[in-house]
């Protein structure tokens, strides 16, 4: 089944590692065979891989972003996974666990992200840190000469004082 995107003006999303950046105006891509797909609103910067588990979750989307690289994160990420396994006890949080290293092991990162954000979660409550704010894309403002857009990407009449 192939994969359809929706995008907001400017969106920016990652294909097998290609940052690519929406025009203006929204848009909709059909994918219609596999690649490695991450949108912009679920991208962790580095800064803010500070869990253990936002980490895990950093080094499976290097992984997704950087393919040449991922056999070397790969150690990383076991590495971790297994210090994961062994500091969470609820079978519920193991099975997340072990779903996402089956969609990983199986080359499907942004599987294994999707599977992984619930976990984030949990941690942020367990370890009374703020939870993890997933961004939306950045409208880029109204380039001058151009008209302001609203929210159905149509030109605003914009009211001038008289």
């Amino acid at each position: 089944m192939p994969l359809k995107l929706k995008l907001a003006a400017h969106e920016r999303f990652v294909v097998n590692g290609v940052v690519i950046t929406n025009g203006e105006y929204r848009a909709t891509l059909t994918i219609g065979n596999f690649a490695h797909v991450m949108r912009e609103k679920d991208v962790l910067q580095e800064q803010d891989a500070d869990t253990p588990t936002r980490r895990l979750y950093f080094l499976i989307q290097a992984m997704l972003m950087q393919p040449q690289d991922a056999p070397t994160l790969g150690e990383n990420y076991r590495a971790l996974l297994a210090e994961l396994r062994n500091a969470y006890v609820k079978p519920a949080n193991l099975g997340v666990l072990d779903e996402v290293d089956r969609a990983v092991a199986g080359g499907d990162y942004y599987k294994g992200l999707i599977r992984l954000k619930p976990l984030i979660e949990y941690e942020a409550n367990l370890l009374n840190v703020d939870r993890h704010e997933w961004r939306r894309a950045r409208r880029a403002p109204p380039r001058s000469g151009h008209p302001a857009r609203g929210a159905a990407g149509r030109p605003m009449r914009v009211l001038q004082p008289q």
